[in-house]
């Protein structure tokens, strides 16, 4: 299948009400059981966040001249907002994702939890939740379409945490949907978080982790034989043809009519805050580059699917 003929789509609604899932953990006080749209604070914010942006830069420069980095890029970003500062530190890395992921919503209105709250519904921050819901309703969809299986195998390539595909795999069991997992990460405290949620959803049976890099895919899928392979946010740090080769080696690792299922960041209005105040570089494709990616790893077909704010888009192809 060509560029050309692969249809571009946009979520609208979920499917799946996230509320109807088995969500047993205290810490999924999820803010929204649909997808969050709220652009228009954010519109209007933009002169100021550009500020901030100039003001971070001449604050980079300056502080570069004399071989030094500051520890505050901004009083009113990480300077007295703490989960701010945390994913400052915690840029690109699962932790990161895991505090915007599993922000909580309630809580007293300091001065520093209100700077938390305004960047945190923010249109990435809500593009990110977004993300992780279309996600696991895309996954589920691919693990429906292929359970003729008596098991189905799926191996998370740079899992974080797997979060999202745990909370499948507990959903799924309840209905008699057998799920092996083999969860792929070089962060040994991210694979130690999986298995301290597999273990609080029962699912420590069902699941294998493993200390080892994305370079390593076709030689650990010989082993493990997978139907289905994920790789949620890696891409956002590849260079084209370094996550064109990548996609070369999961499509020789995946069974017959197999699946891949992965995403990644588009442009945005936000994404030279995201960079500079943040400390957060990323590659941005658009929809055209990231259907590329399957396209000339060989991959039989593929859909491509957007969340509401057309931030985070989900690449689903087939071998």
């Amino acid at each position: 299948m060509n560029n050309n003929s692969t249809k571009i789509e946009i979520a609208k609604k979920l499917q799946t009400i996230e509320g109807e899932i088995i969500v047993p953990l205290a810490s999924k006080q999820i803010k929204s059981k649909k997808f969050e749209t709220n652009r228009w604070p954010y519109f209007l914010a933009l002169p100021f966040m550009w500020l901030l942006i100039i003001y971070v830069i001449i604050k980079k420069l300056i502080y570069g001249a004399f071989g030094s980095k500051p520890k505050i890029n901004s009083f009113f970003f990480d300077g007295i907002g703490k989960s701010s500062r945390k994913v400052k530190e915690y840029a690109s890395s699962w932790r990161a994702l895991d505090i915007v992921y599993n922000h909580p919503f309630s809580y007293s209105k300091t001065i520093g939890n209100l700077v938390d709250e305004y960047y945190w519904n923010g249109l990435n921050c809500q593009g990110l939740r977004n993300r992780r819901k279309l996600i696991k309703e895309e996954l589920r969809n691919v693990i429906l379409k292929i359970n003729e299986k008596k098991e189905i195998k799926i191996i998370s390539l740079a899992c974080g945490s797997a979060e999202v595909l745990i909370e499948i795999m507990a959903e799924l069991k309840t209905k008699g949907i057998k799920i092996k997992a083999l969860l792929i990460d070089i962060d040994e405290d991210a694979l130690e978080r999986a298995k301290e949620l597999a273990k609080q959803y029962n699912l420590l049976e069902d699941i294998k982790t493993e200390k080892n890099s994305t370079h390593s895919i076709i030689e650990i899928a010989n082993k493990f034989k997978p139907d289905i392979i994920e790789m949620m946010g890696f891409i956002d740090y590849l260079k084209q043809e370094d996550a064109i080769n990548l996609a070369k080696d999961i499509k020789e690792s995946l069974n017959p009519n197999g699946y891949f299922v992965t995403c990644n960041i588009n442009h945005n209005l936000e994404q030279y805050f995201l960079t500079w105040v943040i400390n957060w570089p990323m590659i941005y494709r658009k929809p055209k580059e990231l259907i590329e990616i399957s396209t000339k790893a060989g991959f039989e077909s593929q859909r491509i699917i957007y969340e509401p704010l057309k931030i985070h888009g989900i690449l689903i192809a087939k071998k």
